[in-house]
């Protein structure tokens, strides 16, 4: 079968790669499965089971190649056993833009949720569903 079946990665830019590297790697739970400078500057790719994560550090920033043409609100992520994530995230020192776990019935279902904030000011919600889909 052929067509879209699913996200490959989503890309976050970033003013220092090295952090970004290493709060994915050591406080989300990503692998760098690859990292290079390119003509546009640094690039690394990390990966967390079938999801990966795509980082660049711009050589510059201009309209037509890294400009605010699309954004991403959030990256949103599985998760398994939310309360133990929270707490270490507390330990870690990681930022929280939500106060504690948020518990909704909606949608899909119902979720718990925890809200941070990443090395970039990228926003990322991290997900647990209440039912399987």
């Amino acid at each position: 079968m052929s067509g879209i079946y699913g996200i490959h990665h989503i890309c976050v830019h970033t003013p220092e790669i090295e952090k970004s590297i290493n709060f994915y790697r050591d406080i989300m739970g990503f692998n760098l499965i690859g990292r290079e400078t390119c003509d546009f500057g640094e690039y690394a790719m990390m990966k967390l089971n079938d999801s990966r994560l795509e980082l660049i550090q711009p050589n510059e920033q201009d309209e037509d190649t890294f400009g605010n043409k699309g954004s991403i609100t959030h990256i949103g992520m599985a998760v398994e056993g939310i309360d133990g994530v929270l707490e270490s995230l507390r330990e870690k020192g990681v930022p929280l833009l939500s106060n504690g776990i948020e518990d909704d019935d909606a949608p899909m279902g119902g979720l718990r949720v925890i809200q941070l904030l990443g090395p970039s000011s990228e926003h990322i919600n991290l997900y647990e569903w209440k039912q399987k889909f």
